[in-house]
């Protein structure tokens, strides 16, 4: 087991580099950073280290009931980038042409779906592709009865090398319940994804899954009728597709509360279903169950063998939540369709019990990044197992995220420096921010009285998201310029010295 101390607040206040401060009103509101120099606002990152992580930043959208954005942090919890204040989910960087991009979905989030688009930013945070699902081809059915521009879910966002995108959505119809105990003219949302085309927005592949009841059917769902599928407004979940993911022309998907994956010809047939509960096509050995999992991805693939890796939540928000959250590698024998163990993972000394949501992602040296979704933290274990980072962005049942990643990036902004500054007993303080740039190296100041007339006055290094800069001497105007880095020689604003920060 790995032994870690667990880092204060204060503790972490003061390490922290920059000039970030609380914004805490109480002991259960988690600590925000603010600025001097920007209105914006981040959830702190509160990091402990155990061991030598894989390069790279993290990326998630911290999410509670008062804000949603998309976010790229470093390591040592400084803030890289902060996103537009919108609902937010499945953030994901990804290639696109081979070129680094950065997708995220947006729009209407009703609680565990939504109906939104998801945008691609390249790496000057530049929207260069809004893909849509309008609606046009297909009627959608909604449990509000509201149209929307775009009924993309909030489940998906995955780039294929083809230049598609895999999304999900969820459609109200009728069905016949009496086979689970419920209504012969009752209603489900039925879950369906899509392969769109990037640059046309073009359907290029689309599959429903109550098309496919012989093939799946209702008694394989593990999620108790509680009420519902009586009406159009209360429809009953089946089967909450919660992941797609492309290999060759079929799809592996994963559907949450059926506790099962399934691959998915291009014809539209399911090949083959794993229960985590029953087996399904499948026979089960031991450590190999699994119930209510996220974010499924093949390691490796032949004719004789798949290895697969997810998160494995185990709980969910009708179950106890007792049984301990897992990342799971398993392999399965495509000619004896037995499963076996291939490793298991988690957090011993702080073990997560995660009711939704979460991902599992394999780094290139052999390590693992997993995020429990609603338990808001990440974890990084080394090639053997053992806990080399944990990170917690706010309290369980307070922020959420839907998944978790580390990507190498290069954060370009076309946006100018952000700067804020004032005089303070015969110095001039200055604060410089630059939200999204990943590689600046040091901040030179020019100060004067008129815009023409303005000399250096300091360079001193980069220091955090937002660095302080106190001046020896009294100015009226200040500019700040970006040293080192591909946005080297980007100057702020001209800011006139203010008598307070």
């Amino acid at each position: 087991m790995w032994h870690t101390n667990k880092v204060s607040f204060l503790n972490l206040f003061t390490l922290l580099l920059g000039t970030v401060e609380s914004s805490a009103q109480s002991s259960t509101q988690w600590p925000q950073q603010t600025f001097k120099s920007t209105p914006l606002e981040a959830p702190y990152l509160n990091v402990t280290k155990n061991g030598q992580t894989e390069l790279g930043y993290l990326f998630f959208s911290p999410t509670n009931s008062n804000w949603s954005y998309p976010t790229i942090y470093q390591d040592d919890g400084q803030l890289v980038w902060r996103g537009p204040l919108v609902n937010t989910s499945a953030e994901q960087p990804q290639m696109l042409n081979g070129e680094p991009v950065l997708a995220y979905w947006n729009g209407a989030n009703i609680k565990g779906f939504g109906f939104g688009v998801i945008s691609i930013l390249n790496s000057s945070y530049d929207e260069i592709y809004k893909v849509t699902l309008p609606g046009t081809e297909e009627k959608f059915v909604t449990a509000d009865s509201l149209t929307y521009p775009s009924y993309i879910d909030i489940h998906e966002s995955q780039i294929t090398d083809q230049g598609t995108i895999l999304v999900t959505a969820v459609n109200v119809t009728q069905m016949d319940l009496s086979s689970i105990g419920g209504p012969k003219d009752g209603w489900v949302q039925d879950g369906l994804f899509y392969e769109i085309d990037i640059k046309t927005n073009d359907v290029l592949f689309r599959w429903s899954t109550v098309e496919h009841l012989s093939e799946i059917p209702l008694s394989n769902n593990e999620l108790p009728l509680q009420g519902k599928g009586s009406n159009q407004t209360t429809p009953y979940e089946y089967p909450h597709l919660n992941s797609v993911a492309k290999y060759g022309d079929s799809y592996l998907i994963s559907s949450r509360f059926m506790c099962s994956f399934f691959f998915i010809d291009k014809n539209g047939n399911v090949t083959w279903q794993l229960h985590g509960q029953k087996g399904g096509d499948f026979t089960l050995t031991p450590g190999t169950s699994f119930c209510y999992q996220h974010d499924p991805r093949f390691e490796s693939q032949t004719e004789d063998k798949i290895t697969i890796h997810f998160h494995n939540n185990e709980n969910s928000d009708f179950t106890s939540e007792t049984v301990m959250t897992t990342g799971m590698t398993i392999e399965l024998d495509m000619k004896t369709k037995i499963v076996t163990l291939v490793d298991k993972i988690w957090d011993a000394e702080q073990p997560v019990y995660a009711e939704s949501q979460g991902s599992y992602q394999n780094l290139t040296n052999g390590h693992v990044l997993m995020q429990h979704g609603a338990v808001p933290k990440l974890e990084e274990f080394d090639e053997n197992g053992a806990l080399v980072m944990r990170a917690w962005f706010g309290y369980h049942g307070g922020t959420k995220t839907y998944r978790g990643y580390r990507f190498p990036w290069v954060g370009k902004p076309r946006t100018k420096p952000d700067v804020a500054a004032c005089a303070e007993k015969g110095k001039t303080v200055v604060y410089v921010s630059w939200n999204g740039a990943t590689d600046v190296q040091e901040w030179k100041v020019l100060g004067g009285s008129e815009e023409g007339q303005m000399k250096k006055v300091t360079v001193v290094p980069r220091n955090g998201f937002e660095t302080r800069i106190a001046v020896d001497e009294v100015v009226e105007k200040v500019v700040v310029e970006a040293v080192g880095g591909v946005g080297a020689g980007k100057r702020s604003e001209v800011v006139t010295v203010g008598q307070s920060c």
